[in-house]
């Protein structure tokens, strides 16, 4: 697989090089958000928090193969340098391939939770604050392709190496990989055409360790589906997901996967204020006969008003069985005013 990718790369890049690139165009986009944060633990430093991010993006077309694309973003954190950005080669009908770094553009993680919101999901920003929801190679140095066939849209993604942890809703979260090096491809396939008001997907990853001897360690994969309803200013969703990742045959920890039941409802009220309600269970498997399985329970209310460019959102997330340690509890409340130019 690796030596196919190797080729498969090389030629691409010869392809580049031997087409002409028409010049492109660069522009800019950015956004600012303030918000205050309040959380049922002891408090620790300003509530208060800002921060600020502009995107790159510019395109150019190739003769021959069809429309280069790229964007990268740069935030308060990475001043020195790019939070993320993606390279694409957009193909026509033949489709789309690129290369991911933070992004998360291809694969399963699109669509790890797909419940509706107002704003964000019900374990955001909470001592888990990670959905944790499918085994896939995470969203940097991967390779992607995707494409639209008879109303359904495919998009698969090819991690070489996995040496870090798993990637939940684009940020690093879920089940620990440190220990062993492999590969991971993964896929999903959505379908928003076959009824008016209806969005479902479905997809699979599965990871190869190089080094399943150690611990005994054991090769991962994961499923994941949902299926959403618009009825009139009303969006209902259920995202359901199931995960392995044997790491021993009787390890105590977390690390013998999650199963993920996701519901949520949305509502707008006009066409500037929405409200939701969102469930989150994600059932930690113990692998181990003396450790019970437990499920972390997470419920979210959400209302977001939005005026042109600017928009406030208020969030109230409260979170039981924090990372499947039965007892521990969450609740927190974020309010946030961003601007977007």
């Amino acid at each position: 697989m690796k030596k196919l990718t190797k080729i498969g790369v090389s030629a691409l890049a010869g392809s580049l090089v031997a087409a002409s690139a028409q010049a492109g165009e660069l522009s800019a986009s950015g956004t600012w958000e303030l918000t205050y944060k309040s959380d049922d633990k002891t408090a620790v430093g300003n509530p208060f928090g800002s921060k600020s991010a502009v995107t790159l993006s510019g395109s150019g077309d190739v003769d021959g193969l069809g429309t280069a694309s790229f964007s990268a973003v740069i935030n308060d954190n990475n001043p020195a340098g790019y939070l993320s950005h993606l390279i694409t080669l957009d193909m026509g009908d033949a489709g789309m391939v690129g290369f991911d770094q933070g992004v998360g553009k291809f694969g399963a993680s699109t669509i790890d939770d797909m419940s509706p919101t107002a704003w964000e999901e019900s374990w955001h920003n909470t001592a888990n604050s990670s959905g944790g929801l499918v085994h896939t190679g995470g969203s940097g140095g991967v390779l992607g392709y995707s494409n639209a066939m008879a109303g359904f849209n495919l998009s698969v993604e090819y991690a070489p190496s996995i040496t870090t942890a798993d990637n939940g809703d684009g940020v690093a979260g879920g089940d620990n990989t440190s220990l062993a090096n492999g590969s991971n491809v993964n896929f999903a396939i959505t379908n928003s055409s076959m009824m008016d008001g209806l969005t479902f997907g479905f997809g699979a990853g599965s990871t190869e360790y190089d080094d399943e001897a150690i611990l005994g360690r054991e090769d991962g994969g994961s499923v994941v589906g949902f299926v959403n309803y618009v009825m009139g200013p009303a969006t209902v969703g259920v995202t359901l997901s199931d995960s392995n990742n044997a790491r021993t045959a009787n390890t105590t920890d977390n690390s013998g996967g999650r199963e993920v039941e996701a519901y949520g409802i949305s509502f707008a009220v006009n066409e500037n204020l929405s409200v939701s309600y969102n469930e989150h269970n994600m059932t930690y498997k113990k692998n181990a006969a003396a450790n019970p399985d437990v499920e972390q329970q997470s419920t979210g209310i959400a209302i977001a008003y939005t005026m042109g460019g600017a928009s406030i959102a208020i969030q109230n997330n409260s979170m039981d069985n924090v990372t499947g340690t039965s007892g521990t509890n969450d609740e927190i409340t974020e309010v946030s005013l961003s601007l977007a130019f």
